[in-house]
């Protein structure tokens, strides 16, 4: 079983001959490989050869491949800075001053901001990795991380309560240019499709039901279709809505450091895959190796016996962790 199998058997909730381990990883990788930020997050072969490298010295089970979740974003027209070496940064929001939907530009993955950049690393990485390794590639984030993006979090959040109409309608754009990236990505040759939806962790379970979960499912479903499959993360403490995670239909939750993975298995488990949850910076930055060993542990005595777990950090790793 090499670790694509292994990795996909566990997606399946099969037993495998050892829990499959993939953290989650960018500064890590391209700080190891020298490599500049703005240079790592505008380049695929870079991008590639940041993660593959990454990936040769710890031989792990796959890599993740992605940057930041400012890619569609731009793409739809917001204005983004790449400092020289720290992650992208917001000058302006499409939608900060206005409600005028037209503002968006309309998207093609092939061609879009660096939505090809991704597309070029994805397949650089299959193109070396076969089906050896597995390969997640992350779509950058759900539609309602994206329609946050694009008016500007506080903005988004105050909308929900006074224009719950543009907060759908502007949601709704997003899933059709989630399904259609995520769709590119798969032709360019990723075993698995990935995105994040952090700003909906922040909002009540109810605003959840109404303006994320719809909409995440539809994109889930329609990225599905592809033969592939999705993983979700949300960071930070995502137990008041981790059943209506898994209603998403994502075949893998990613789980951050701050959810109790027992309290996971007992409200989703048999139902999903789940990936985590070692504590990025508590443990694999502060601690020591032992420390990372106990965590490590923990997480497949709670959730691996099965099957259906991917060791994982709970969120990034950092950029100085020890190796």
């Amino acid at each position: 079983m090499n670790s694509y199998q292994r990795t996909l058997a566990a997606i399946e909730r099969q037993q495998t001959d050892r829990v499959p381990v993939i953290p989650l990883i960018i500064q890590y990788a391209l700080h190891m490989s020298s490599i500049p930020h703005r240079e790592y997050s505008s380049n695929g072969q870079k991008m590639a050869e940041a993660q593959i490298k990454s990936l040769r010295r710890h031989n792990y089970d796959g890599i993740h491949i992605t940057t930041d979740n400012q890619i569609i974003s731009e793409a739809m027209g917001c204005e983004i800075y790449l400092p020289y070496d720290e992650p992208p940064q917001y000058r302006r929001r499409v939608l900060g001053d206005s409600k005028d939907l037209t503002k968006l530009k309309k998207v093609d993955p092939y061609s879009s901001g660096r939505m090809p950049v991704i597309l070029s690393a994805t397949r650089l990485a299959r193109e070396e990795l076969g089906d050896e390794y597995f390969i997640k590639t992350n779509c950058d984030s759900a539609p309602f991380s994206i329609a946050a993006a694009l008016r500007g979090e506080e903005l988004f959040y105050m909308d929900l309560y006074e224009d719950p109409q543009f907060a759908l309608d502007l949601v709704e754009i997003c899933t059709d240019v989630v399904i259609a990236y995520g769709k590119a990505i798969a032709a360019s040759g990723a075993h698995a499709l990935t995105f994040g939806d952090s700003p909906s962790g922040l909002i009540s379970r109810e605003h959840y039901e109404k303006f994320a979960l719809p909409f995440a499912k539809r994109a889930i479903s329609e990225l599905k279709s592809t033969g592939l499959p999705v993983f979700y993360h949300i960071c930070g403490n995502t137990s008041h809505i981790i059943d209506l995670m898994a209603e998403t239909g994502a075949d893998v939750l990613e789980v951050d450091h701050l959810v109790d993975l027992e309290f996971v298995v007992e409200k989703v488990g048999g139902r999903v895959c789940v990936e985590g949850n070692v504590d990025p910076t508590g443990v694999l930055l502060q601690g020591t190796p032992e420390d990372v060993y106990t965590a490590s542990m923990k997480c497949i005595a709670v959730a691996g016996k099965n099957g259906g777990l991917i060791l994982s950090s709970g969120c990034e790793v950092p950029r100085h962790t020890p190796p």
